[in-house]
């Protein structure tokens, strides 16, 4: 008996469909409680409709080319070039494609408590191709920890280990993915007992970085001290406090004097006065710098100072994005805010790098590719996921929970709570626009949903908007 049946259908896949596809596996997941497992499988069926409809272009390809897709000698020939020709004209063949009727469908169950998802085709399977990818799936179970699926050097054919894993992730493996096939279509299946499913969503973090967070120092007791005094309302009672405060630290007043006379504050004359550049920074800026200076003193004394500068000079473009997204959408309420999460959301990166260096620039490599979530492949790896380690630190630290938050979900901004997400969206795509500047990340795979929220409707519209505050920060720093 089936409980639950929702059957999408497509001539071919764009960005839009493959949008479509994620949201209605997102709402079919919500409606039975099973919302947690959504990451994982959100890649697997991507993956598994990706290949279905390859399938389909390939044969399009193959007979407008007038190769025989059955003859080795014509496959082997076609198969060369395929990728590269896809890339250069799919519009065209997904037009041809659509014209002859091919499709790609998928059906997600739920039924006599088992969840069922269904890719189909209309393209028979090919000998070579089932030993191909009956060979992929094999090589999958060899690969028993993320670290060794890290190395596999062609990332065009880590799909199908990549799908295991996360297979594995929520307690199964390759024997629940099903290859059916006959002469007019080819069908992958994943069959989840749902008894197998936790509701409960698991915060994956290595023991390795519980202890290496809990051996970090606290703030020292005077930052701690200017931290409470900048937290009170009444801030003109504070200043001479704060004054005080600051003079016994020698490194923190040549910051403070630096910052103050900066490009981003243009004062017609320079200041040298503790009390005068702290009118002009402001209190809320202050409290900035004060945190800023301090975490990064507490990185340098404890990491590579090479690591720790390539993060904070990330951070801190990163920062000035989210504040002009902020000020550029009129949410003066959170300016500050976003500037601070800015700093803070990859000092988890810092803790990792020092414990494995260069997991996270394979991971980075592997998720441009593939266009999977961050969060989701650097769980696998043992725990090493940036910002649940970021997040753990901050709260040792004694942070509000709005930056906490912000931090935790800024590669996912829809898994933080209501009352979190438009700080989170900032950081994200402040984050986004960093990558997207350097020619790291696909405009394709940015959360439609938060570009329209900020009226960054189409491509042209996101990369002017990318480079003017790029433009802006430019001319600071110049």
């Amino acid at each position: 008996m089936i409980e639950k049946l929702v059957t999408l259908k497509y001539p071919y896949l764009n960005v839009n469909m493959e949008k479509s596809i994620e949201s209605e596996l997102n709402k079919f997941l919500s409606s039975i409680d099973k919302k947690n497992i959504f990451k994982s499988l959100n890649y697997i069926i991507r993956e598994m409709a990706s290949n279905a409809n390859k399938a389909n272009l390939k044969r399009v390809y193959f007979n407008t080319n007038d190769l025989d897709i059955e003859s080795m000698d014509d496959y082997e020939k076609g198969i060369k070039s395929f990728r590269d020709e896809l890339k250069k004209n799919y519009s065209r063949y997904s037009e041809i494609a659509e014209k002859q009727g091919y499709y790609v469908r998928l059906d997600f169950l739920l039924s006599k408590g088992f969840l069922i998802f269904l890719t189909s085709n209309n393209s028979p399977i090919l000998p070579v191709e089932k030993e191909r990818f009956l060979e992929k799936l094999s090589s999958s179970i060899r690969i028993t920890r993320a670290e060794d699926f890290l190395d596999i050097e062609e990332i065009g054919g880590s799909g199908v280990c990549l799908s295991v894993m996360l297979l594995k992730e929520i307690g199964l493996d390759e024997n629940y993915i099903n290859l059916i096939h006959d002469d007019k279509s080819t069908q992958l299946k994943v069959v989840i007992p749902l008894s197998l499913i936790s509701k409960q969503e698991i915060d994956f973090i290595s023991d390795e970085i519980v202890n290496e967070i809990n051996d970090l120092p606290q703030f020292p007791e005077h930052i701690l001290d200017m931290r409470r005094s900048l937290s009170d309302d009444n801030n003109e009672v504070n200043f001479t406090k704060i004054s005080h405060i600051i003079k016994k630290d020698p490194l923190l007043i040549v910051e403070l004097i630096k910052l103050a006379n900066s490009a981003l504050y243009m004062l017609p004359k320079k200041i040298y006065s503790i009390e005068e550049a702290i009118r002009i920074i402001g209190f809320k800026g202050l409290r900035n710098l004060i945190i800023t200076y301090t975490t990064n003193n507490i990185f340098m004394e404890k990491y590579k100072a090479e690591n720790v500068k390539k993060i904070m000079n990330h951070s801190y473009e990163v920062a000035y994005y989210a504040q002009e997204i902020a000020k550029k959408f009129k949410m003066n309420n959170i300016v500050d805010d976003a500037y601070l999460a800015g700093i803070l959301h990859d000092f988890g990166k810092i803790i990792i790098n020092s414990i494995k260096p260069g997991i996270l620039d394979k991971i980075k490599k592997i998720c441009t590719e593939k266009g999977i979530s961050r969060d989701v492949l650097e769980n696998l790896t043992r725990g090493y996921n940036h910002s649940i380690n970021g997040a753990k630190l901050l709260k040792k630290w004694g942070f509000p929970q709005n930056i906490v938050e912000a931090i935790l979900h800024h590669h996912v901004p829809k898994d933080a709570k209501p009352e979190y997400l438009v700080l989170t969206e900032i950081i994200y795509l402040a984050d986004i626009i960093y990558s997207y500047l350097r020619n790291e990340y696909n405009f394709k795979f940015i959360d439609s949903n938060i570009l329209n929220n900020y009226n960054l409707n189409n491509e042209n519209d996101f990369d002017f908007f990318a480079k003017s505050i790029s433009i802006q920060l430019e001319k600071i720093i110049a």
